[in-house]
């Protein structure tokens, strides 16, 4: 395998995850995803024809996965997964509790999205692709992909608005 195709798997894991555990809603299986993606794009690394889109190229694989995940699982429920706490050590407990009930309330408007939202929202505004990437990622037009992140944020000021 190519010394690139390694370092853009070292850049694009936490982003991968990120995205898998946005789509499959728990974190095992957003592991499984990343595992399987990176499989895939390792198996079919010669298919990508600009190096330059590779970031894209493998979130694009990631979110397939991801998807191939749900529909595998359509009858089985799922409890939501435990993302990460981002809490900070030795930081102001009433802090660390604001911010805390700050990240739930926003992870649970995130989470009502539609799927196609949140999913085309967390690419270009968690892990800040660029809106050219974001279409590439989801295999849509970039105009496309560009009124999915604004009906996405307009959802989110909706459901925020006088929460937050």
């Amino acid at each position: 395998m190519h010394e690139w195709l390694v370092e853009q798997f070292a850049h694009t894991v936490h982003a991968s995850y990120n995205l898998a555990a946005r789509v499959v809603g728990n974190h095992h299986d957003a592991l499984d995803v990343v595992q399987s993606a990176f499989v895939q794009a390792a198996l079919h690394h010669h298919q990508l024809r600009d190096s330059r889109q590779s970031r894209s190229w493998l979130l694009g694989i990631v979110y397939r996965e991801a998807l191939m995940v749900l529909r595998r699982r359509r009858d089985v429920p799922t409890a939501p997964g435990d993302l990460p706490d981002g809490a900070q050590p030795f930081a102001d407990p009433a802090d660390v509790l604001v911010q805390r009930d700050l990240a739930a309330l926003i992870d649970a408007a995130v989470r009502s999205l539609p799927e196609s939202l949140r999913v085309a929202f967390v690419l270009r505004d968690v892990e800040e692709l660029p809106m050219r990437e974001v279409a590439q990622a989801l295999d849509i037009g970039e105009s496309a992909a560009k009124m999915r992140v604004a009906r996405a944020r307009e959802s989110l000021r909706v459901a925020l608005q006088g929460r937050v």
